[in-house]
């Protein structure tokens, strides 16, 4: 895969989870929102970033520690990776390692079911299911929904009259970006996340998209197999977060 792509799909990917201030430094993305989510709270390299140099990562501690937060880098396997070693004789530890996928989307079928729904906007009824399944900011992810500005869809899979699977998809650069797939643990193993994720992958596929891209931790069996079953067969690349100790 060239890396031109490479880069298309990772900046879709930021695109579709946008955090609230966004700067550059030192040639590398400052991204914070506050709370846990590490993604919007990392810095990031940007097309043509350099490795990182001292400078740039005390620039980072001290930017991070004025919102009392610990430096966070994110690290892509084709950019930036080379830095590891720079930060680990810093004493920061790796953590969080994840893998990019993508699949051709183009003539694909419908994949529903009975209770698939899809909202343009993240109403209280979807918003409080992913509260429920998957507990994590809900403050800051509400608000960082509404930074979204390219095309989204809201997908969720009622059983029992509540929404037991949520997943949210954004169209950015002619990429589908698929993001919060997650299912109530009572109800996992029916195929509710395919549907889900199906609604998604055919709504973008109507609107001439031709490739999904998503993002997942790479040791995340059950969530590899899904995406496998939906044709996400490529990997891209795979990034990782090194944490100041």
């Amino acid at each position: 895969m060239n890396e031109d792509f490479l880069w298309r799909s990772e900046m879709a990917c930021r695109a579709a989870w946008p955090a609230d201030t966004d700067g550059v430094l030192g040639g590398w993305s400052a991204r914070r929102s506050g709370g846990t989510i590490r993604r919007v709270n990392s810095l990031n390299p940007l097309p043509g970033a350099t490795e990182l140099a001292d400078a740039t990562i005390d620039r980072t501690e001290d930017f991070y520690a004025s919102y009392g937060q610990p430096a966070l880098f994110r690290l892509l396997s084709f950019a930036g990776a080379a830095s590891a070693d720079r930060l680990a004789r810093r004493g920061y530890r790796i953590e969080g390692g994840t893998t990019t996928l993508c699949s051709d989307i183009r003539n694909r079928m419908p994949v529903g079911g009975f209770g698939t729904r899809l909202w343009n906007v993240p109403d209280p009824e979807w918003l409080a299911a992913r509260d429920r399944i998957a507990v994590s900011d809900p403050a800051i992810f509400a608000g960082m929904l509404g930074l979204i500005r390219a095309p989204k869809r809201f997908a969720g899979v009622e059983v029992g009259g509540e929404i037991r699977s949520i997943a949210y998809g954004v169209i950015v650069d002619r990429l589908l970006v698929l993001e919060s797939v997650a299912t109530d643990e009572s109800c996992r193993g029916r195929g509710l996340a395919r549907q889900a994720v199906g609604s998604l992958l055919h709504w973008a596929a109507a609107q001439g998209v031709d490739q999904a891209v998503l993002q997942v931790v790479t040791d995340n069996v059950p969530a590899r197999a899904l995406y496998r079953s939906l044709s996400f067969e490529t990997e891209l690349f795979d990034y990782f977060y090194m944490r100041q100790s």
